[in-house]
């Protein structure tokens, strides 16, 4: 099924200057000074004589605070239309609607004070919010303005998800790849097992031996309907080195003329296969740390099923903490216990473990809440 997002252009329109006074008021009416002495309103608004503004090239044309409105309207469909992914357990579970983020537009054009006001759930409403995150970091808006002087602005956006049916195939870059497939990849090298290749074939290099350096790689292979092996993604977790990833890459590509090609209604198609391996040494003097590494997936094994028993949580997260402390440069460890804390609430360690494995692995996946998700932990253990 095809997904894809609308923002409801339900947008202030331009009124008459109204404060917000009721009980629904963001924040209270105060009065500051700045360097020059003279007052600053600090209102947040949420009517005012022109609503604030995403940036576009309108701006620049002598035409109607309300057709420049109307470009804006666009220009933020797109925006969210570009970011706001639509998440895997919302898509498995048909869940669709209208999630609801309200946002303040200060006086020089920041965002300030995300806030998800409607979840339809599966994800939707921290997808619109990181969407919403990541137009905080790279955009500045026009401000609102009122009596002829900027103000804030309490901007609420409306985004709706619907599933729709999908295209049988993903473009990246110049590839087309399919997913929707009549006939699955295969391998048909010696063996019939591309795992047992690659563990016949991976050799440990020789600079990680004295280190005893382990870790794990995900990597995701493009084969063509030639045959032809292409690495298209390759994520180091514990930043093992280029030795290991032209390793990786070596024994992945060598597997040329060694598939049967997936097939779309009758004719082979690229498609995509993931590979997970481990680098372990093999050296004697590496016995105690393998042992320490199996130990810490164990660990981490065990607490990933005890998650499904919401009593089981905080001894899920204790078992956690034992793998990252047997192997805090793991990335792949980082991303599961943040994720398992950002589930539960703990955003402060959330922050932690997402900023590592980014340090680390260059994971980007959380850059788009990932500042809000800091802010948020740092406000709260203050307030401890």
């Amino acid at each position: 099924m095809r997904l894809y997002y609308l923002l409801l252009c339900c947008l202030p329109l331009a009124l008459a200057g109204q404060t917000a006074t009721d009980s629904t008021e963001v924040a209270d009416a105060a009065e500051a000074t700045d360097t020059s002495g003279l007052p600053i309103d600090t209102t947040i608004y949420r009517f005012a004589d022109e609503a604030p503004r995403f940036p576009t090239p309108c701006e620049r044309y002598d035409t109607t605070a309300a057709a420049k409105t109307e470009c804006s309207d666009v220009a933020v469909l797109a925006y969210v239309n570009e970011r706001a992914g639509y998440p895997l357990e919302a898509r498995e579970q048909n869940i669709q609607g209208t999630a609801v983020v309200s946002f303040v537009v200060e006086h020089n054009g920041v965002i300030s004070k995300a806030n998800i006001l409607r979840d339809p759930g599966g994800g939707l409403g921290l997808s619109a919010l990181r969407a919403v995150a990541e137009m905080a970091q790279e955009v500045r808006w026009r401000p609102a303005v009122k009596a002829g002087k900027p103000v804030r602005f309490q901007y609420t956006l409306p985004i709706r998800f619907r599933i729709e049916d999908p295209k049988p195939y993903v473009l990246s870059d110049s590839d087309t790849i399919y997913v929707e497939l009549t006939k699955g990849l295969s391998y048909t090298g010696e063996g019939g097992s591309f795992d047992r290749y690659f563990s016949d074939n991976l050799r440990y290099p020789a600079s990680g031996e004295d280190s005893c350096r382990i870790g794990q790689m995900d990597m995701q292979l493009l084969i063509t309907p030639q045959g032809r092996v292409k690495v298209l993604d390759l994520i180091d977790y514990s930043d093992l080195g280029t030795d290991f990833a032209f390793e990786a890459n070596r024994v992945a590509t060598r597997s040329i003329g060694q598939w049967s090609p997936a097939e779309y209604e009758g004719r082979p198609v690229t498609s995509a296969f993931d590979v997970s391996l481990v680098f372990l040494p093999k050296n004697a003097g590496c016995a105690a740390a393998v042992d320490k590494y199996d130990r810490a997936v164990t660990n981490m094994n065990d607490a990933q099923v005890m998650l499904r028993d919401s009593n089981g949580i905080d001894q899920a997260l204790q078992k956690m903490d034992l793998a990252v402390a047997d192997f805090p440069g793991d990335g792949r460890f980082r991303v599961i216990r943040g994720q398992a804390r950002m589930d539960n609430n703990y955003l402060l360690g959330a922050c932690e473990d997402f900023t590592m494995a980014r340090s680390l692995a260059l994971i980007n996946t959380y850059d788009g809440i990932l500042p809000l998700l800091c802010r948020e932990g740092q406000d709260e253990a203050k307030e401890e």
